[in-house]
């Protein structure tokens, strides 16, 4: 069944917090099944893994029909140890727009990378995405891990242009470094005072 799917014409404070989103807790597989003829099929697939269903309800599943027109449809994943709901759609006009706006197709974990032609102001709002998922306790304060050496810089970039005191740390291991980038608790308001939060964890954390 084809659908008529509505693609944003520029980037938007929406499109900068669902690519924040996505490239905290989402994906784009490069994956293939095999039709009834036995001929292998490209698929395009969109992932949203989330252990909130009401994050997924009230924030994520209405952002990405305000986008795109589409709704994508969240199943509880049988985990032994936490709740996780994928929240997945397959369209293959959104799979190539975000794709050519610079979303990092397949496993993105190391090489993950900041859209280059998203104006700058927006980059609070994809910081925001990034932190609502990927955000969490680091340290004596709040901020995030992760094994893109460019996301590492893009986060120090922002919260230095926030004039948001921050600390790094970086560590080997597996001849990898991965960056820690994080707020201590002292200075932790001030994320939501420059920050866009929407994640009420994340922003409970904060202000506990």
């Amino acid at each position: 069944m084809i659908y008529n799917v509505n693609l944003p014409k520029k980037w938007n404070k929406d499109l900068a917090y669902l690519f924040g989103l996505l490239l905290g807790d989402g994906s784009l597989p490069v994956t293939n099944s095999i039709r009834p003829n036995g001929k292998y099929q490209k698929r395009y697939l969109i992932y949203f893994i989330c252990n909130s269903k009401s994050f997924l309800t009230a924030i994520y599943i209405p952002l990405f029909k305000k986008l795109f027109g589409l709704t994508p449809r969240a199943d509880l994943i049988k985990n032994k140890i936490n709740i996780l709901y994928n929240c997945r759609i397959e369209s293959k006009a959104i799979y190539e727009f975000l794709k050519k706006k610079g979303f990092t197709i397949g496993r993105k974990a190391r090489i993950a990378k900041i859209p280059r032609q998203m104006p700058k102001k927006y980059y609070v709002y994809l910081l925001a995405g990034l932190l609502d998922t990927d955000g969490g306790k680091k340290g004596n304060g709040f901020g995030l891990s992760t094994a893109s050496k460019d996301l590492a810089s893009f986060c120090i970039n922002v919260f230095k242009e926030l004039n948001l005191p921050y600390h790094s740390c970086p560590w080997l291991y597996k001849e990898h470094i991965y960056h820690q980038i994080y707020i201590n608790r002292k200075n932790m308001q001030k994320i939501l005072k420059k920050i866009p939060l929407k994640n009420p964890d994340k922003i409970a954390f904060i202000s506990s």
